[in-house]
């Protein structure tokens, strides 16, 4: 059957906005995205122009977005895509300056990579060997399938805000290096991802797992940095100032207490700072008060739950 696809597509150093170029190919069941860009290229349109090489889902090079998403090109078929949406359209990925049409400059993707020091420094070895168990293993398992195609970084809200932001695609490698056993720079790499732009701005959106094409999970890496940080006592952020605050305001109330939160999580100089905009939440409704009344209904239990927690943690040291 005949399948319109709609690409868009760009020349910087000949256009000066993206337009959108409609062709229609003939698909059979089966058929994938990347082979139908293939003989587009081939029978109607030799100068359009995308990155492709493994056919099999493991270089990420022809990520792109598909109907909306970021999607491999060489793993996602036409035809149930085709019917969800009664056309195909396929751009460039987000988040990504276009080179050209499809393919996009993954320069600033490397630079993020290199910023968190991808290779393991491991400390001195036990003269026994390392030992590796099963639980070691697993726990870094899931980021060792990342292939870098750059779909996590696509949809990453945090990146759109802050082109800065380490995203999630370095954080998957900075996890795989400090949930190492063997890795010997823990503290150091978690002292400089706990800086501006790192992994404390990630904004929590989950986009990065939802669309990852591997099932990488790249918001568990991230969250699992946030937690080694503050064992390690990384905490000098105020990302990590933040989580303290709230694990403080529910042991100590049983839910949150907004007010005493800024506070511990800004310091006294920089909360005095908010006061014009909190004079503009109080005229709306809008601003938390201090909680001064007790603590709710059966808080011991909730007491009863950090006591276990601590002791866990006593064990295990």
């Amino acid at each position: 059957m005949k399948v319109r696809f709609r690409i868009r597509r760009f020349d910087p150093l000949h256009q000066a906005e993206p337009y959108w170029q409609a062709y229609s190919v003939e698909v059979k069941e089966g058929m994938t995205v990347l082979e139908a860009l293939l003989k587009i290229s081939e029978d109607d349109d030799p100068t359009l122009s995308f990155r492709r090489s493994c056919r099999s889902a493991i270089c990420g090079s022809c990520a792109m977005t598909i109907n909306g998403f970021p999607r491999l090109a060489c793993s996602t078929q036409v035809l149930p895509q085709y019917r969800k949406k009664g056309e195909m359209t396929v751009e460039p990925l987000s988040n990504h300056q276009v080179i050209k049409d499809l393919a996009v400059d993954m320069t600033p993707f490397w630079n993020r990579m290199e910023k968190v020091s991808p290779y393991l420094a491991p400390k001195e070895e036990p003269k026994d060997g390392w030992v590796i168990r099963k639980e070691d293993a697993a726990a870094i398992d899931s980021a060792q399938k990342c292939i870098m195609c750059g779909s996590c970084n696509a949809v990453c809200d945090s990146l759109e805000a802050d082109p800065n932001f380490i995203g999630p695609a370095a954080s998957v490698k900075a996890w795989r290096l400090v949930g190492d056993v063997r890795e010997g720079m823990k503290k150091k790499r978690l002292e400089r991802l706990s800086e501006g732009h790192g992994v404390w701005d990630c904004v929590r959106c989950v986009h990065c797992t939802e669309y990852c094409p591997k099932d990488v999970r790249p918001l568990e890496a991230i969250e699992r940095l946030r937690a080694k940080a503050i064992e390690k006592k990384v905490v000098d952020n105020h990302g990590a100032k933040h989580t303290l605050a709230l694990v403080d305001s529910v042991k100590r109330v049983g839910r949150l207490d907004e007010a005493a939160m800024t506070f511990k999580t800004l310091g006294f100089l920089r909360s005095l700072g908010m006061i014009p905009l909190g004079l503009k939440m109080e005229m709306h409704g809008k601003l938390p008060h201090l909680i001064i009344f007790p603590a709710i209904d059966g808080i011991k239990e909730v007491r009863k739950i950090y006591s276990a927690v601590e002791r866990r943690k006593k064990k295990k040291e």
